[in-house]
């Protein structure tokens, strides 16, 4: 039986944490014994890991005096000995037959610490670091963050163009794979069906963290032109982050209260998102957005930004609307979808067949084949 060792920092509700959660979930337990290490065990999505993890927490949490002795001793003072020896000291087994860190950032960083404890390193990158790297404030010398890559066997991309743009980034001759990411879709389709609440006006679902990266504001901004032009419609939007208070002031002094709705975090977004006429994605930046797999698996048409995993999700239209990353684009896309209904139902059929390359069965096949 193979050991994994997965190396992540929390699991909180991101789409790196929920891809990981559904791998998880889709591992074969008889023939894998599998480690999760976790540098803070928090996050939505603890008590979903299934039972035959081993979880190793490495800080309870943030305000813990080994947290603030440890982990501040890097980021503050580039001292790399204290975390080094504390993640040697937490993971019991001596070898592993594969060690992943799942993430780009924090997870390769402590994966650089420990590389001779497994007998193949892999790691995941869930964004598009060429256009998005803010993952490089964690990596100091000596440690930097182009030999961490270099130290890996395999470097795992959840899109092509996530890949293909790694490449201007990065020099790096480690073996380099593509993978999408687990999508469940009749748990999806199943969930979806629950909390439906009826309504009347056309509306439009944004669903992720609200962080600047995934570009909020652009949607409100654009909710006011709308609403200006004459339009009737509902924007709920699903998450929350760091930008919340900003946005709804923004909301506010946009004076869209009645337009613009935000709805926090939601263990099941799927019956938002199914009784949507319309998926919307404004990110600056993305590797493979999850909630447009989602969206396509439930038939909600989608209008997304230009970013490396809409662009491979939607194969530069032929799923859905893509636009350029200024608001007036965005607002074109969404009165196109808004005033052509045919092209809605065109997109909606497109999208449920387009969902069937998510499917536990095609992917898991692919991951076994990278931890040979």
């Amino acid at each position: 039986m193979k050991h994994l060792l997965f190396l992540m920092s929390d699991l909180e509700g991101g789409g790196a944490e929920k891809a990981l959660l559904e791998l998880l979930k889709s591992i074969d337990y008889k023939q894998y014994k599998v480690s999760l290490c976790l540098i803070l065990c928090r996050g939505v999505y603890i008590q979903e890991v299934p039972k035959e993890v081993k979880i190793i927490t490495l800080f309870e949490s943030e305000d813990s005096p080994r947290y603030q002795k440890v982990f501040r001793a890097y980021i503050e003072h580039k001292r790399t000995f204290p975390l080094s020896c504390l993640l040697h000291t937490k993971l019991r087994c001596l070898r592993y037959d594969v060690i992943i860190s799942f993430m780009e950032g924090d997870p390769l960083l402590l994966h650089n610490f420990i590389v001779s404890r497994g007998r193949i390193n892999i790691t995941w990158v869930h964004c598009d670091l060429y256009n998005y790297h803010y993952s490089k404030s964690r990596f100091y010398a000596p440690v930097t963050e182009i030999d961490c890559y270099k130290k890996m066997d395999k470097i795992v991309f959840v899109s092509q163009i996530a890949k293909n743009n790694f490449s201007k980034l990065f020099d790096v001759d480690t073996s380099k794979y593509s993978l999408y990411n687990i999508l469940d879709l009749d748990r999806v389709r199943k969930l979806a069906l629950t909390g439906i609440s009826s309504r009347r006006l056309f509306t439009i679902t944004a669903i992720g963290s609200l962080i600047e990266v995934k570009g909020i504001d652009r949607l409100v901004r654009v909710a006011k032109r709308l609403k200006d032009d004459g339009s009737t419609f509902c924007i709920q939007i699903v998450g929350r982050g760091k930008k919340e208070k900003e946005l709804l002031e923004l909301r506010n002094n946009l004076d869209l209260e009645q337009e613009v709705h935000f709805c926090g975090f939601q263990t099941n977004p799927y019956s938002y998102l199914n009784q949507s006429d319309l998926l919307v994605s404004t990110s600056i930046s993305e590797g493979l957005s999850y909630v447009i797999c989602e969206a396509l698996a439930l038939g909600v048409p989608v209008v997304a930004t230009e970013t490396a995993g809409a662009m491979e999700l939607l194969e530069g239209g032929k799923y859905g609307i893509l636009t350029n990353h200024n608001d007036e684009a965005i607002y074109q896309g969404i009165k196109e979808m808004m005033n052509n209904v045919d092209l809605r139902k065109m997109y909606s059929d497109k999208g449920k067949k387009r969902a069937e390359s998510f499917s536990a069965q095609q992917i898991m096949s692919e991951f076994y084949k990278l931890l040979q």
